[in-house]
Protein backbone atom coordinates (compact mmCIF):
# COMPACT_ATOMS: atom_id res chain seq x y z
CA UNK A 1 0.00 0.00 0.00
CA UNK A 2 1.48 3.38 -1.20
CA UNK A 3 2.25 6.05 2.09
CA UNK A 4 -0.15 8.52 2.43
CA UNK A 5 0.97 12.32 3.01
CA UNK A 6 -0.05 13.74 6.26
CA UNK A 7 -0.84 17.22 5.55
CA UNK A 8 -1.14 18.79 2.65
CA UNK A 9 2.04 20.84 1.42
CA UNK A 10 3.07 23.93 2.12
CA UNK A 11 5.44 24.60 -0.65
CA UNK A 12 5.84 23.21 -4.36
CA UNK A 13 8.25 19.81 -4.08
CA UNK A 14 10.69 22.24 -5.29
CA UNK A 15 11.10 24.62 -2.87
CA UNK A 16 10.54 22.04 -0.40
CA UNK A 17 13.55 19.78 -1.65
CA UNK A 18 15.34 23.28 -1.16
CA UNK A 19 14.17 23.72 2.42
CA UNK A 20 15.23 20.29 3.45
CA UNK A 21 18.56 20.46 1.88
CA UNK A 22 19.21 23.74 3.66
CA UNK A 23 17.68 22.94 7.02
CA UNK A 24 20.24 19.87 7.33
CA UNK A 25 23.32 22.48 6.68
CA UNK A 26 21.97 24.14 9.09
CA UNK A 27 21.46 21.53 11.77
CA UNK A 28 24.44 20.15 11.16
CA UNK A 29 26.56 23.40 11.26
CA UNK A 30 25.13 23.78 14.84
CA UNK A 31 25.88 20.03 15.78
CA UNK A 32 29.48 20.39 14.71
CA UNK A 33 29.68 22.97 16.40
CA UNK A 34 27.71 22.98 19.83
CA UNK A 35 26.71 19.55 19.92
CA UNK A 36 29.95 17.36 19.86
CA UNK A 37 31.39 15.13 22.40
CA UNK A 38 34.66 15.92 21.85
CA UNK A 39 35.96 19.10 20.53
CA UNK A 40 37.70 19.93 16.97
CA UNK A 41 40.98 21.89 17.06
CA UNK A 42 43.64 23.04 14.47
CA UNK A 43 47.65 23.27 15.03
CA UNK A 44 50.19 25.80 13.76
CA UNK A 45 53.87 25.74 14.83
CA UNK A 46 53.63 29.88 15.13
CA UNK A 47 50.39 29.31 17.67
CA UNK A 48 49.68 25.78 18.59
CA UNK A 49 46.77 24.33 19.18
CA UNK A 50 43.34 26.43 19.29
CA UNK A 51 39.93 24.86 20.05
CA UNK A 52 37.55 25.76 17.14
CA UNK A 53 34.11 24.13 18.88
CA UNK A 54 32.36 24.98 21.92
CA UNK A 55 32.79 22.82 24.99
CA UNK A 56 32.55 18.87 24.90
CA UNK A 57 29.23 17.73 25.96
CA UNK A 58 28.67 14.58 28.33
CA UNK A 59 27.59 11.46 25.86
CA UNK A 60 24.31 11.81 27.26
CA UNK A 61 24.00 14.90 25.98
CA UNK A 62 25.37 14.38 22.69
CA UNK A 63 22.66 11.88 21.93
CA UNK A 64 19.80 13.63 23.20
CA UNK A 65 20.87 17.21 21.14
CA UNK A 66 21.62 14.34 18.21
CA UNK A 67 18.23 13.42 18.35
CA UNK A 68 16.67 17.10 18.12
CA UNK A 69 19.00 18.43 15.92
CA UNK A 70 19.59 15.81 13.34
CA UNK A 71 16.29 13.71 13.73
CA UNK A 72 13.14 15.76 15.02
CA UNK A 73 13.72 19.30 12.99
CA UNK A 74 14.49 17.80 9.46
CA UNK A 75 11.45 15.42 10.64
CA UNK A 76 9.39 18.39 11.54
CA UNK A 77 10.30 20.83 8.53
CA UNK A 78 9.61 18.13 5.83
CA UNK A 79 6.26 17.61 7.69
CA UNK A 80 5.69 21.15 7.56
CA UNK A 81 7.13 21.78 3.72
CA UNK A 82 5.83 18.65 1.74
CA UNK A 83 3.71 17.40 4.28
CA UNK A 84 5.41 13.81 4.15
CA UNK A 85 4.02 11.25 6.45
CA UNK A 86 6.37 9.45 8.61
CA UNK A 87 6.25 6.28 6.22
CA UNK A 88 6.96 8.65 3.23
CA UNK A 89 10.22 9.55 5.13
CA UNK A 90 11.47 5.92 5.16
CA UNK A 91 10.60 5.40 8.95
CA UNK A 92 8.05 2.76 8.59
CA UNK A 93 8.88 -0.43 9.03
CA UNK A 94 8.60 -1.13 4.95
CA UNK A 95 8.97 -4.17 3.88
CA UNK A 96 9.96 -6.08 7.27
CA UNK A 97 10.51 -9.26 5.35
CA UNK A 98 13.80 -8.13 3.74
CA UNK A 99 14.33 -5.89 6.31
CA UNK A 100 14.99 -9.26 8.75
CA UNK A 101 16.60 -10.84 6.10
CA UNK A 102 18.97 -7.68 6.30
CA UNK A 103 19.31 -8.26 10.00
CA UNK A 104 20.20 -11.35 10.04
CA UNK A 105 23.22 -10.87 7.51
CA UNK A 106 24.09 -7.67 8.51
CA UNK A 107 24.43 -7.84 12.28
CA UNK A 108 27.21 -10.61 12.09
CA UNK A 109 29.10 -8.48 9.61
CA UNK A 110 28.47 -4.83 11.75
CA UNK A 111 30.38 -6.87 14.92
CA UNK A 112 33.06 -8.11 12.65
CA UNK A 113 33.52 -4.03 10.80
CA UNK A 114 33.32 -2.66 14.87
CA UNK A 115 36.49 -5.08 15.80
CA UNK A 116 38.23 -3.95 12.91
CA UNK A 117 37.91 -0.50 13.39
CA UNK A 118 38.14 -0.77 17.20
CA UNK A 119 42.02 -1.87 15.98
CA UNK A 120 43.07 0.87 13.71
CA UNK A 121 44.92 3.66 15.95
CA UNK A 122 42.83 6.69 14.46
CA UNK A 123 39.32 5.64 14.99
CA UNK A 124 41.02 4.23 19.13
CA UNK A 125 41.95 8.01 19.01
CA UNK A 126 38.30 9.01 18.44
CA UNK A 127 36.32 6.37 20.14
CA UNK A 128 35.15 5.53 22.74
CA UNK A 129 32.95 8.61 22.97
CA UNK A 130 32.68 7.67 26.87
CA UNK A 131 36.11 8.39 28.27
CA UNK A 132 35.09 6.13 31.47
CA UNK A 133 32.93 2.50 31.91
CA UNK A 134 29.64 3.72 31.78
CA UNK A 135 27.70 4.51 35.24
CA UNK A 136 25.00 2.72 34.65
CA UNK A 137 26.06 -0.42 32.28
CA UNK A 138 26.95 -1.11 29.28
CA UNK A 139 23.07 -1.89 28.21
CA UNK A 140 22.08 0.95 29.01
CA UNK A 141 25.04 3.27 27.12
CA UNK A 142 24.22 1.35 24.09
CA UNK A 143 20.56 1.93 24.02
CA UNK A 144 21.66 5.77 24.26
CA UNK A 145 23.99 5.65 21.46
CA UNK A 146 20.94 4.37 19.40
CA UNK A 147 19.79 8.37 19.78
CA UNK A 148 22.55 9.35 17.90
CA UNK A 149 23.05 6.43 15.47
CA UNK A 150 19.29 6.95 14.52
CA UNK A 151 19.03 10.41 13.92
CA UNK A 152 22.19 10.46 11.50
CA UNK A 153 20.17 7.86 9.48
CA UNK A 154 16.52 10.36 9.49
CA UNK A 155 18.69 12.74 8.63
CA UNK A 156 20.83 11.33 5.96
CA UNK A 157 18.04 8.42 4.49
CA UNK A 158 15.37 9.51 5.80
CA UNK A 159 14.89 13.14 5.12
CA UNK A 160 17.79 13.65 3.06
CA UNK A 161 17.29 10.60 0.28
CA UNK A 162 13.64 9.39 0.67
CA UNK A 163 12.46 13.21 1.68
CA UNK A 164 13.66 14.67 -1.91
CA UNK A 165 13.82 11.36 -4.29
CA UNK A 166 10.55 12.44 -6.10
CA UNK A 167 11.77 15.97 -7.11
CA UNK A 168 15.19 15.33 -8.29
CA UNK A 169 14.69 10.79 -8.74
CA UNK A 170 16.48 8.30 -6.46
CA UNK A 171 20.11 8.72 -7.81
CA UNK A 172 20.46 12.17 -7.14
CA UNK A 173 18.73 11.97 -4.01
CA UNK A 174 21.23 9.22 -3.16
CA UNK A 175 23.96 11.09 -4.23
CA UNK A 176 23.34 14.90 -2.53
CA UNK A 177 22.40 12.47 0.99
CA UNK A 178 25.95 10.30 0.44
CA UNK A 179 27.80 13.40 -0.55
CA UNK A 180 26.69 15.81 2.49
CA UNK A 181 26.84 12.89 4.96
CA UNK A 182 29.92 12.00 3.68
CA UNK A 183 31.38 15.68 4.92
CA UNK A 184 29.96 15.62 7.68
CA UNK A 185 32.35 13.10 8.96
CA UNK A 186 35.13 15.82 8.63
CA UNK A 187 37.13 16.01 11.71
CA UNK A 188 36.74 12.57 12.14
CA UNK A 189 39.67 9.35 11.24
CA UNK A 190 39.99 9.47 7.52
CA UNK A 191 39.68 5.49 7.18
CA UNK A 192 35.88 6.67 9.02
CA UNK A 193 35.08 9.40 6.12
CA UNK A 194 36.86 7.45 3.32
CA UNK A 195 34.20 4.06 4.33
CA UNK A 196 31.36 7.07 4.81
CA UNK A 197 30.96 7.57 0.78
CA UNK A 198 30.50 4.12 0.05
CA UNK A 199 28.77 3.40 2.81
CA UNK A 200 26.48 6.18 2.31
CA UNK A 201 25.43 4.73 -1.10
CA UNK A 202 25.35 1.50 -0.52
CA UNK A 203 23.04 2.33 2.79
CA UNK A 204 20.71 4.88 0.31
CA UNK A 205 20.09 2.26 -1.95
CA UNK A 206 19.37 -0.47 0.15
CA UNK A 207 16.76 1.72 2.12
CA UNK A 208 14.99 2.32 -1.02
CA UNK A 209 14.73 -0.98 -1.79
CA UNK A 210 13.40 -1.87 1.58
CA UNK A 211 11.29 1.74 2.28
CA UNK A 212 12.42 1.65 5.53
CA UNK A 213 15.86 3.12 7.20
CA UNK A 214 15.42 1.61 10.64
CA UNK A 215 17.13 -1.67 9.40
CA UNK A 216 20.44 -0.14 8.23
CA UNK A 217 20.23 1.83 11.54
CA UNK A 218 20.16 -0.72 13.52
CA UNK A 219 23.89 -2.27 11.83
CA UNK A 220 25.18 0.96 12.04
CA UNK A 221 24.34 1.61 15.46
CA UNK A 222 25.58 -2.36 15.98
CA UNK A 223 28.87 -1.81 13.83
CA UNK A 224 29.65 1.75 16.06
CA UNK A 225 28.58 0.18 19.83
CA UNK A 226 30.65 -3.12 18.96
CA UNK A 227 34.00 -1.03 17.91
CA UNK A 228 33.66 0.81 21.55
CA UNK A 229 33.17 -2.32 23.21
CA UNK A 230 35.95 -3.97 21.28
CA UNK A 231 37.95 -0.59 22.42
CA UNK A 232 36.97 -0.53 25.93
CA UNK A 233 37.56 1.88 28.51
Amino acid sequence: MAARRATHPRLTPEAGTAVLIGTAAVVLTVFYYFGRADAIGVYSAARGWTTMTGPALGVGMHAVVAALLLGGVPVLVARWALGYSLADLGLGLGNWRRGLVLLAAGLPLAVVAGWIGSTNPLMRAVYPLATAAPPGGVAPYALMLFLYFGAWEVLFRGVLLFGIRRTVGEWPANATQTAISTTAHFGRAINETGIALPAGVLFGWIDLRIGSIWYLAVVHWVVGVSMEWFIGW
